[in-house]
């Protein structure tokens, strides 16, 4: 295996590592709000319950009805919640993204340690590994922007790095517009 498509399994692998670590945070963060939203719905619905089944047959100040009966909506507003943004469901969907994604991680750390006999092998491979990783791709729940990470690969370069280019190859107002000879001997290839 060359060294450069060991480098480009080794990017493959960083970045589903990147995916495989958010769906799994967010699955967890996912959880705990459906537990925000379900536990005090239970808890409200219980103290209702009781206090129903306690006072039948008794005459009770009028702001504790009111209370209760404001618990009593509340209660309906978070189960109506927990069903509607479907927490559960969610936090299910990432986790088998996180676990599909681990799968093709492993899957080139194998390769990795194991490199296929021949060229064709390994060509063949990462075809196969690029469509499931697409196929995952479009069927992974999405992610938030606040949640992406930032590219592995940096395909254009930064803000800093163009105007630095910029500058250096910017000619001056009245001046020749090829490089000077110290910028043309730093460019110069090294043999």
């Amino acid at each position: 295996m060359k060294i450069e498509q060991k480098q480009l399994l080794k990017a493959w692998r960083d970045e589903l590592g990147v995916m495989m670590r958010m769906h799994y945070v967010l699955s967890a963060k996912i959880r705990l709000m459906n537990y925000i939203l379900g536990v005090p719905a239970i808890a409200i619905a219980m103290m209702v319950a009781s206090y129903i089944f306690f006072t039948i047959n008794q005459d009770t100040v009028f702001w504790v009805k009111m209370l209760f009966g404001l618990l009593a909506l509340l209660m309906a507003i978070l189960a109506s919640l927990q069903t509607f943004l479907k927490y559960s469901e969610q936090a299910e969907n990432h986790s088998n993204a996180s676990a599909r994604y681990k799968a093709l991680f492993n899957g080139i750390d194998q390769l990795l340690v194991i490199p296929p006999k021949d060229e064709a092998a390994l060509g063949e491979w990462c075809d196969k590994l690029r469509e499931r990783w697409d196929e995952l791709n479009l069927e992974a729940p999405s992610i938030a922007r606040k949640y992406k990470p930032e590219p592995v690969i940096e395909v254009e370069p930064s803000n800093q790095e163009a105007s630095s280019i910029a500058r250096k190859y910017k000619p001056e107002s009245g001046a020749e517009t090829e490089p000077s000879n110290q910028q043309a001997s730093d460019q110069a290839p090294v043999e």
